[in-house]
């Protein structure tokens, strides 16, 4: 980890945490503007600018430096605005019919950052039952202004309502491993069926949300997800982590153990745990299973996040004058395989694993011409 890349951590975990960024590391020279860069790659500038008010007065940028900051930090607020007032009118079109929709990630887990409308909102994510999917999904068809084409075998549609996107999910498929996606149905048909939902409340609606359990597995399913498949950046850890902290009394840890033993994610749990507190500043003290024993992964993983950015953004992207057969294949080959062997040093045998998933599910989206 370079120097500039310790001053970025310092300034989000600062933001975060709400203590004083180590002064040391702001005494000499500041490349202020690859710090930025790198917060703009995670999408956690508001965080970081958090951070950077949290400085002693005499260490603090001129506000030439702190501009685009500090203009990334009111444009995150007004698009948390816009977007939880969409959310509130969506969710109260939705429970209207009767059938159970929940929010997952996303604005559901802005409210567990210090300051809820420095998270930057991304789309809007919709969990229903398998059987009401159709229902939902056409009735939110309908309405929108532009729909993606659907992914039908895992129960996904998106769809745009103008600037903001909007995603149904049937399943919580992971493209992963065959055998995990078929305990994660599990879970979800079990959380449905005993209605251990929890809520909050946006602009005087009722939204829906997982049982804590759940929402606790499910962010780091998701987060191991992209881990595995184009990238991921610091972003959702940190939302994984701070979601764990608040709700930690309300987790019973053997019950929590029991599912990651059964999904086969307990070392990844307790892996990541450790980045988070480590890198983040977040509690040990409420991560359930905590453990420091992987410690050597860290570095690795965090060499990882910080090169590719948030989702993936700093991968090479495919030409798409290239003919359309080499391009799917090329897609193929990095979803597959790439993907598998660039984590292959930090966790060989999830590596291993995670491969039959992806390649089943890649021949899948391949034979789709996709």
């Amino acid at each position: 980890m370079n120097f500039t890349e310790k001053q970025f951590l310092s300034l989000l975990r600062s933001g975060l945490t709400g203590t004083v960024p180590d002064p040391a590391l702001f005494a000499g020279t500041v490349g202020w503007e690859d710090i930025y860069r790198l917060a703009d790659e995670q999408t956690v500038v508001p965080v970081v600018t958090d951070g950077i008010d949290l400085l002693p007065s005499a260490l603090k940028p001129g506000i030439e430096i702190l501009e685009p900051f500090l203009a990334d930090t009111l444009a995150t607020e007004m698009r948390n605005d816009t977007v939880n007032r969409f959310a509130g009118a969506l969710f109260r079109k939705l429970n209207s019919t009767g059938m159970p929709a929940l929010m997952v990630k996303g604005q559901g887990l802005a409210r567990l950052y210090p300051q809820p409308g420095h998270r930057q909102p991304g789309d809007i994510d919709i969990l229903v039952r398998p059987e009401d999917y159709p229902a939902v999904r056409d009735l939110l068809v309908a309405k929108a202004s532009v729909a993606d084409q659907e992914h039908a075998e895992i129960l996904h549609q998106g769809m745009s309502f103008g600037s903001i996107e909007v995603e149904v999910h049937g399943t919580i498929s992971t493209l992963m491993s065959v055998r995990l996606d078929r305990k994660l149905a599990a879970l979800q048909e079990e959380m449905f069926r005993s209605e251990a939902f929890t809520s909050e409340d946006f602009g005087g609606v009722t939204v829906r949300m997982p049982s804590v359990l759940f929402n606790a597995v499910y962010i780091l399913i998701h987060f191991l997800h992209h881990y595995w498949s184009g990238g991921v950046g610091l972003r959702q850890l940190t939302d994984w982590g701070l979601y764990v902290n608040r709700h930690f009394d309300e987790i019973d840890a053997g019950r929590l153990e029991g599912v990651l033993r059964d999904l086969g994610v307990l070392r990844l749990w307790q892996t990541f745990s450790g980045l988070s507190t480590t890198v983040l500043g977040t509690d040990k003290d409420r991560f359930p299973l905590w453990t420091d024993r992987y410690h050597r992964k860290y570095e690795g993983i965090l060499r990882y996040m910080l090169k590719c950015g948030n989702f993936g953004m700093n991968h090479p992207r495919e030409a798409v004058e290239r003919p359309y057969l080499l391009r799917k294949i090329h897609s193929f080959w990095r979803l597959v395989v790439a993907d598998r062997l660039r984590h292959f040093p930090e966790f060989p045998a999830e590596s291993v694993r995670y491969f039959t998933g992806a390649f089943h599910y890649g021949l899948i989206r391949l034979a789709e011409g996709e």
